[in-house]
């Protein structure tokens, strides 16, 4: 049966002659709940692991990513999705908060970039409602159909309550197929490209036997053994769904699969005990995260690139043929990625969760480290490179160079949480004439075409205690000089910058407290700022 199913699922996006020609794609995002990377194939590969021919047929034919971030609880997650924004930004960084309509909804956005050319719909779980609970919310944020549970998770997979278009009703169809079966008489029904959000509830809380026939694992008596059967099943539903749709139309559908966070502790595996879903730890935040099918050209490779689930935003709306300037809001476009064509990737991940957790506060991290600040005032710093499973704190002990590090993912942090945007996220925002350069906080945008004369560069922090971090705006040229001079002329400190490189960490333990002047020279220009030492 394995053999069957990825054979199916391999020749389900391949191109024929004859498919449907169509100016836009069908979209079909599908999320797993409470399912991180401990428990999803091509990550970590534990003894006991769910079988899944479908979403391993998807690897084989699409894009990895391995450094995918999320929120560390559903709800977050999901808004995030929804509104292109951090939590901080969209209002939602904790559950039972209501994701307001004062957000522009992926739905709407999309309509509005196509001329609403696409069908739309949600089902499965919603969980954007707070207190007193909306039935309509979906329809307030332009979902023309919605099917699903509207809180976080059912009480019983085989009885619970459902929701279809505003409307209360019972549903006793065990809730993975019913959403499969949904989706597969909404789809049916359509005659225009379609975006369809899947949002299971699988594999979440509570742990029980699937049907018989949707899982293959044989000791199902404990929560681990039922968990896993959980997977099968969504995996077993997934490649029903696919199998469903026409020839035409699997060869016109991109297939975006992510977890919405890190896997419940009851049965987190590797990482730490308790860091799991709901802590800012890689186990509660990094996620599985797969694209495959139309316009993915890259087939069965691995991407180390930093993503945020919140990019899968302006990616569907580049997608759907939406020019963006890298992207909207916080969202990042990495359709580039999914064909390997040059374009911007993220230089920081970040996320956060407050309210409900014991651990709310903040992360971010860069291509290696990693920083964790809790609202308690606690904080953490981890090499992911050389820790993935956070297990060595590095604080206090810091080398210079991490000491510039840490102050530069702070500084970037903070102007996350302050701006809601900054000048080094690749996407014109905010009153920004150009991508991350002119308006009210960065850089002026050169006029020049050379490609040096775009080159411009930060220094965190500033005034600063120590060690301190230049940010190129561009990868430096050949004959790249950076001096430090005191205000009377004197040169104070001269480094010769190696070609390619965008971030120079540099001590100041030797300088004495003031203010001194740092030029960026090339072949071609000299920029200098000030920074002021305060020791």
């Amino acid at each position: 049966m394995k053999k069957t199913l990825t054979f199916l699922l391999l020749s389900l996006f391949v191109l024929s002659e004859n498919a449907l020609a169509q100016d836009h794609p069908n979209i079909l995002l599908v999320i797993a709940d409470d399912l991180g990377v401990d428990h999803s194939n091509g990550y970590h590969e534990p003894e006991i692991r769910p079988t899944t021919p479908t979403l391993d047929s998807l690897r084989s034919i699409g894009i990895t990513f391995e450094n995918a971030f999320a929120a560390p609880v559903c709800s977050p997650t999901r808004a995030a999705i929804m509104s292109g924004k951090y939590g901080i930004a969209n209002g939602v960084t904790r559950l039972m908060v209501n994701f307001d309509t004062t957000n522009t909804s992926i739905f709407k956005e999309l309509a509005t970039q196509t001329n609403e050319a696409y069908a739309d719909a949600v089902i499965g779980k919603w969980h954007l409602s707070s207190r007193p609970i909306d039935n309509n919310h979906p329809a307030h944020h332009g979902i023309d159909y919605f099917m699903g549970p509207m809180g976080g998770a059912v009480p019983d997979y085989f009885s619970w309550n459902k929701v279809e278009n505003g409307v209360s009703s019972r549903e006793d169809t065990y809730a993975t197929t019913a959403f499969t079966n949904a989706s597969i008489d909404w789809v049916n029904n359509q005659t225009k490209p379609w975006f369809l959000w899947q949002g299971h509830v699988a594999p979440h809380t509570p742990f029980h036997v699937p049907p018989a026939g949707t899982y293959s694992i044989d000791d199902t008596n404990t929560d681990l053994g039922q968990f896993i059967a959980m997977i099968e099943s969504l995996d077993f539903e997934l490649n029903r769904f696919l199998n469903s749709l026409s020839a035409a139309e699997r060869d016109n559908t991109v297939v975006i699969y992510i977890g919405d966070n890190g896997t419940s502790n009851e049965v987190l595996r590797d990482y730490p005990n308790r860091q799991g879903k709901g802590s800012l730890y890689q186990g509660g935040i990094r996620v599985p995260f797969i694209v495959a099918g139309k316009g993915v050209s890259r087939k069965g490779e691995r991407e180390s690139a930093l993503v945020h689930v919140l990019d899968i935003y302006a990616t569907i709306l580049e997608l759907a043929g939406a020019d963006l300037p890298g992207g909207i809001y916080n969202s990042l476009s990495f359709k580039h990625l999914l064909t390997g064509e040059s374009g911007a990737k993220r230089s920081y991940n970040y996320s956060e969760v407050g309210g409900n957790f014991g651990t709310q506060g903040y992360t971010i991290r860069d291509d290696q480290y990693k920083i964790i600040k809790f609202d308690s005032g606690t904080e953490e710093m981890y090499d992911l490179l050389n820790d993935s499973l956070e297990l060595n704190n590095l604080l206090p002990n810091l080398t210079p160079d991490q000491q510039a590090i840490k102050a530069d993912l702070e500084s970037e942090a903070q102007t996350i949480r302050t701006n809601f945007w900054t000048c080094r996220d690749h996407i014109q925002n905010g009153d920004e004439e150009g991508i991350d350069c002119g308006g009210s906080f960065c850089s002026p945008c050169s006029s020049g075409t050379n490609e040096e004369s775009t080159l411009a560069f930060s220094i965190f922090p500033n005034p600063a205690d120590g060690a301190i971090a230049l940010q190129l705006s561009t990868p430096a040229s050949q004959n790249t000089l950076i001096e430090i001079f005191s205000l009377s002329g004197n040169i104070i400190h001269s480094t010769k910058v190696e070609k390619g490189q965008t971030v120079i960490n540099l001590s100041t333990d030797t300088f004495s407290k003031g203010m001194y002047l740092v030029q960026l020279k090339t072949d071609s220009q000299v920029i200098t700022k000030k920074i002021f030492i305060n020791k």
